[in-house]
């Protein structure tokens, strides 16, 4: 028993250290992405040019959703598995502390608040999409109604997904299948197709 507890203080140990390295280069490549985006965004201003159909003005593009950690970074990406039972990473890990605010990355409903399996998952339903946060906990009943950027729990509780360093974010549509949080982070345009 004793060397089992040793071995699972190792992998943490090592999953820590590997999350901590991660972030730092996340950070720095955060620093870089920024910086050379208000160079271009201010290059782009100045001649009036549209990006992707998206214009830097009144009525340009945004996001369909927000980060649920504000200034949060994405340290572990979404990896579909080929089948809803098989393994895979359905959802994105963005760096956090323990206690930091949870925003909703989208107007929706709480649809559960507790435990699954020994971790603390909160889950918003947003139209036909629910959104999970492990670990996660709120104050909030479930029926509640949350708004866009507005906070609606903490990173906290029990899991063992990235030991007190990031926050497990997924999205899964209806039939059991997940998609690419990250997707929904790009600014996007709607148009009506005939």
């Amino acid at each position: 028993m004793e060397r089992h507890d040793e071995q699972a203080r190792a992998r943490r140990a090592r999953r820590r250290k590997r999350f901590e390295a991660i972030r730092g280069r996340r950070r720095l490549t955060a620093l870089v992405a920024t910086s050379t985006l208000i160079v271009a965004t201010a290059t782009i201003s100045a001649i009036g040019v549209r990006t992707a159909d998206c214009a830097y003005a009144d009525g340009g593009c945004e996001p369909t959703m927000v980060l649920p950690v504000k200034g949060g970074v994405i340290v572990s990406p979404f990896d579909a598995p080929a089948q809803v039972w098989l393994a895979g990473h359905r959802g994105v890990d963005i760096a956090a502390d323990e206690g930091a605010t949870l925003v909703a990355p989208a107007d929706g409903t709480v649809s559960f608040a507790g435990k699954v399996g020994g971790k603390s998952v909160v889950s918003i339903v947003h139209g036909a999409w629910t959104l999970t946060f492990e670990p996660a906990v709120t104050t909030l009943a479930v029926g509640t109604k949350v708004r866009r950027g507005r906070p609606f729990g903490t990173m906290s509780g029990s899991s063992d997904h990235c030991d007190g360093a990031c926050v497990h974010w997924g999205i899964r549509m209806a039939g059991r299948r997940y998609v690419d949080p990250e997707r929904w982070l790009r600014p996007q345009r709607v148009v009506l197709v005939d």
